[in-house]
C-alpha cells in the first residue's frame, strides 16, 4: 500500500509499511479519508486488507466486514477485525464460489488497484456483489506527482520500497486513467478527493540543480502535479445511463482531441508567423524600392519628353526662318545661281574642300 502524511499509527517500526494498530480518524490521511467515505455502512468488503487496521475502523462503526487478503500471515493478524476472511489472489479468485450470494452496501480497494495484474476485470467482476444502492471507495497513488515527472526530467524512475514507486506496483493511475478504468468499469465517480503533497516532500529523489525554477514553479501551480493520492467514491450505472455517460466521455474525447488539433494548426501558424511577416517586409520593401525606381524613371521620362518638346519647337522655328530665306528676293537669286554650271562647280569644289579639311581636323582631335 501507498500512505504518507498519515497521523495513524504504526504497531511496530519494521512493519511500518502495511501495519498500523489505528486510524485517527479525524485525520488528513488517506486512511480516514477513506473511511469517512465508507460512513456507517453495514456490510463492507475490503479488498487487500493488510493486516486489519482498516478493518477495525469500519468494525468499530459498526460495520460487518469480510476481507480478502493474499499473505496469509497478514490475513490472519486481521482475522480479528473481521467477520470472515479469504485467503487468495485478487486476479485469479472465483469471487462466485468465494462471495456466492453475500451482498454489501460498500466494496474498498483502498491502494489495491495498482498491484493487480487485471484491476477492471477485478472491478467488473465485483460490481454485481453491491446492494442496489452500494458503492465502492477506492485509493490509488499519482503516477503523475510532480516529483516523479522531475525526476523523469532527470532520467530517472527507480524503484522503491514504498511510495509511488512502491516495487509491487504492477498498475500506475494518473486521474485521467483511473476516470477511465472507472468509465469501463461502468462506475460512475460520486467523489473524488485529493491528497497534496509537495514537490520536495516526495520520497521520490531528483535532481534539484538541474530542473528550472520556472518548471518547479509551472508543477507546483498544477493541482494534477501536487496530488499525492486520489480517493474515489463510485457507484455503479445502470442501463441508458451507463450507455449515456460512455457516449458523453466519447463525445468529450472527440472535442478534446479536436481542440488539441486546432491547437497543434495553432500553433504551426504561429510558428510560420515570424516567417511570414518577415517576408511580407521584404516583399514591401521591394515595393518601395521599386516605386521609387518607377518614379525616377517618370521624372527621367518627362525631362526627355520636355527636351525633345524643345527640339522639335526650335527644328519648326528654323524650318519657318528656312522657307522665309528661300522666298525671300536674296533666297530666290540664290537659287538661280546656284543652277549655273559654271558656279554649280565652283561651289561643288568649295564644299568637297570644307568636308576635306573638317575630316581632318577630326582625326586630329582624336
Amino acid at each position: 500500500m501507498t500512505e504518507t502524511q498519515t497521523n495513524d499509527t504504526p504497531d511496530t517500526p519494521s512493519d511500518s509499511r502495511y501495519h498500523f494498530t489505528s486510524i485517527d480518524i479525524d485525520s488528513e490521511s488517506v486512511h480516514a479519508d477513506v473511511v469517512r467515505l465508507v460512513g456507517d455502512a453495514p456490510s463492507v468488503l475490503e479488498l487487500g486488507p493488510a493486516t486489519g487496521y482498516m478493518s477495525r475502523a469500519f468494525s468499530d462503526r459498526g460495520s460487518r466486514v469480510v476481507g480478502i487478503e493474499i499473505d496469509r500471515e497478514m490475513a490472519q493478524r486481521a482475522t480479528e477485525f473481521c467477520e470472515r476472511m479469504i485467503v487468495g489472489d485478487l486476479d485469479t479468485l472465483d469471487f462466485e464460489k468465494e462471495l456466492g450470494a453475500e451482498r454489501f452496501d460498500a466494496i474498498v480497494a483502498a491502494d489495491v488497484l495498482e498491484h493487480l495484474k487485471d484491476p477492471l476485470k477485478t472491478l467488473t467482476s465485483l460490481r454485481p456483489f453491491l446492494k442496489p444502492d452500494g458503492f465502492f471507495v477506492i485509493s490509488v497513488p499519482n503516477i503523475a506527482h510532480g516529483s516523479v515527472r522531475l525526476a523523469l526530467l532527470s532520467g530517472r524512475f527507480e524503484y522503491q520500497d514504498t511510495g509511488l514507486l512502491d516495487a509491487t506496483h504492477l498498475r500506475f493511475f494518473t486521474r485521467e486513467t483511473l476516470e477511465q478504468l472507472l468509465d469501463e468499469a461502468g462506475l460512475g465517480i460520486a467523489a473524488l478527493h485529493r491528497h497534496d503533497l509537495n514537490l520536495d516532500a516526495s520520497e521520490v529523489a531528483y535532481d534539484g540543480p538541474a530542473i528550472t525554477p520556472e518548471i518547479v514553479s509551472e508543477l507546483e501551480t498544477d493541482p494534477d502535479a501536487r496530488t499525492y493520492q486520489f480517493v474515489v467514491k463510485a457507484t455503479p450505472m445502470q442501463g441508458d445511463g451507463l450507455r449515456e455517460r460512455r457516449y458523453e466521455l466519447e463525445q468529450l474525447r472527440d472535442a478534446i482531441r479536436r481542440v488539441a488539433e486546432l491547437e497543434r494548426t495553432i500553433a504551426q501558424i504561429s510558428g510560420r508567423e515570424g516567417e511570414l511577416r518577415r517576408a511580407l517586409i521584404e516583399a514591401h520593401d521591394q515595393l518601395l524600392r521599386r516605386d521609387h525606381e518607377i518614379e525616377n524613371y517618370e521624372q527621367e521620362a518627362q525631362r526627355r519628353e520636355a527636351e525633345l518638346n524643345g527640339l522639335r519647337t526650335e527644328v519648326v522655328g528654323l524650318r519657318i526662318r528656312v522657307d522665309r530665306i528661300k522666298r525671300s528676293p536674296v533666297g530666290r537669286l540664290y537659287e538661280l545661281l546656284r543652277n549655273l554650271p559654271g558656279l554649280r562647280a565652283v561651289l561643288d569644289r568649295r564644299q568637297a574642300g570644307i568636308d576635306a579639311e573638317f575630316r581632318k581636323r577630326t582625326k586630329q582631335d582624336v
